[in-house]
């Protein structure tokens, strides 16, 4: 009983840890979530939700809003972009007003909720590319931490009949792994 007590605690904190943020929420049960999807078929998805996210490529502060370009990485279901994930492609994000580029700097990881419109030509290095817009009523910065984990294997307990005895030889480089986790900022 208590085991099963600690299970559906353990649950309910690690499904709270993976829940969309309020800013990324769309009138839609199901946006857009793929950006190859929208490259594959530009027209048949103008003017849908979509919830994008990646890497920030350039900020532009313009009169009235701002312009993300951003590189697209897959995300999760709590909006996050996946690290390890391939990039999709590009596209641009505009934001109302202004963000600031301190704020919003090339590097960071971001996720945008809004509606697809349009498409603007542009250049990455010489080559022309065609960016899918998107104009966002919501965004989400995250940031990605580090979590180191030790596993040490040389702690063990020996026992002899009936006394036992703890015995350790110390962490070793070996033992240690490094996460990466991405949060919100």
């Amino acid at each position: 009983m208590v085991k099963k007590s600690i299970l559906a605690l353990a649950l309910i904190v690690l499904g709270g840890c993976s829940q969309m943020p309020d800013s990324l929420q769309t009138s839609t049960e199901t946006p857009v979530t793929d950006l190859t999807v929208v490259i594959e078929d530009p027209q048949g998805v103008q003017g849908k939700e979509v919830r994008l996210g990646g890497v920030i490529a350039s900020v532009a502060n313009e009169a009235s809003r701002t312009r993300l370009e951003i590189a697209s990485l897959p995300i999760d279901k709590s909006g996050k972009p996946e690290l390890n994930a391939a990039p999709q492609g590009r596209f641009i994000a505009y934001i109302d007003g202004f963000a600031d580029p301190i704020e919003y700097a090339q590097g960071k990881l971001v996720t945008v909720a809004g509606q697809l419109r349009g498409s603007e030509v542009g250049k990455i290095g010489d080559f022309d590319y065609t960016y899918p817009v998107v104009f966002a009523k919501g965004q989400q910065l995250w940031q990605i931490r580090e979590q180191i984990r030790v596993d040490d294997v040389s702690a063990y307990y020996r026992c002899l009949g009936i006394r036992c005895q703890y015995i350790h030889y110390g962490l070793r480089p070996d033992n240690l792994d490094v996460e990466y986790r991405v949060t919100p900022e």
